[in-house]
């Protein structure tokens, strides 16, 4: 038949789109709070926390929200939404 199969969409634990069970909204991230004057200390804590859990991608810009007009799957776009929503939160 004519039908093409879309590969399926899998998030394993390398996954730039997983979240591990301690991942949760309003989780604390780093120590470091953010007092309008540590701007440089908040920065570097948060960057680093968020490269330890693969998710800098998704503030640095090397990650954008899918777009299934290109080909992305209702599941990859899903995953974003989700993995998105967790880091914003």
């Amino acid at each position: 038949m004519g039908d093409k199969k879309t590969p399926d969409f899998v998030i394993d634990n390398q996954s730039l789109y997983y979240l591990h069970p301690s991942d949760a909204p309003g989780a604390i991230i780093t120590a470091i709070r953010f007092d309008g004057e540590n701007y440089e200390l908040w920065e570097k804590a948060v960057t680093t926390a968020l490269t330890a859990k693969n998710k800098i991608a998704f503030i640095d810009g090397t990650i954008t929200k899918p777009d299934m007009n290109k080909g992305a799957s209702p599941a990859e776009m899903n995953a974003w939404v989700i993995v998105n929503s967790m880091i914003t939160s």
